[in-house]
């Protein structure tokens, strides 16, 4: 699978800690995993948060997630922890709510399988490949790919976009 998430780094969350994020959402993200993660027993997506109410909306989200859990930056262990977490410990794979750039690249990329998906599950036709506008949304740890054609939008997991 394309993986068009940052792993989590001391500089990525330093950024998220100076930009005002208070509340960290981890949540289990098997999205992640590679077969080349052979050592890897686990494999999260931490997501910052300003606001407690969209922190809690994202938690009550993924509630069947045995390993979610909200850090608060007003508890200085828990902030700890997340340094902990940016220096990749073995074991772990952790990623951040961050879409790396260049998109438009990654974008580029995918363009054969956009394109087959499309052809397979849209009714756009030859006129929608050629006008579609693609970008990437992540909401509540589901990374989708947004597809416009005139006046319709769609969004497509990235995993159901991957099959094609």
């Amino acid at each position: 699978m394309t993986q068009p998430l940052a792993l989590l780094s001391v500089a990525i969350l330093k950024a998220m800690l100076e930009s005002g994020f208070t509340l960290f959402v981890r949540q289990s993200y098997p999205a992640g995993r590679t077969f080349a993660d052979a050592n890897i027993r686990e494999v999260f997506l931490i997501t910052p948060y300003t606001n407690i109410g969209e922190a809690n909306m994202h938690f009550q989200h993924i509630r069947f997630d045995n390993r979610k859990y909200i850090y608060q930056t007003h508890h200085p262990e828990e902030v700890e922890k997340l340094y902990v977490a940016a220096e990749q410990p073995a074991g772990y794979k952790i990623y951040a709510a961050v879409i790396q750039e260049p998109i438009d690249q990654i974008l580029h990329m995918l363009q054969p399988k956009i394109k087959a998906y499309i052809l397979r599950r849209t009714k756009w036709g030859q006129e929608g490949l050629d006008n579609v506008k693609t970008g990437f949304i992540l909401h509540y740890g589901d990374l989708c790919v947004t597809l416009q054609y005139l006046h319709e939008e769609i969004k497509v997991p990235l995993s159901e976009i991957d099959k094609y």
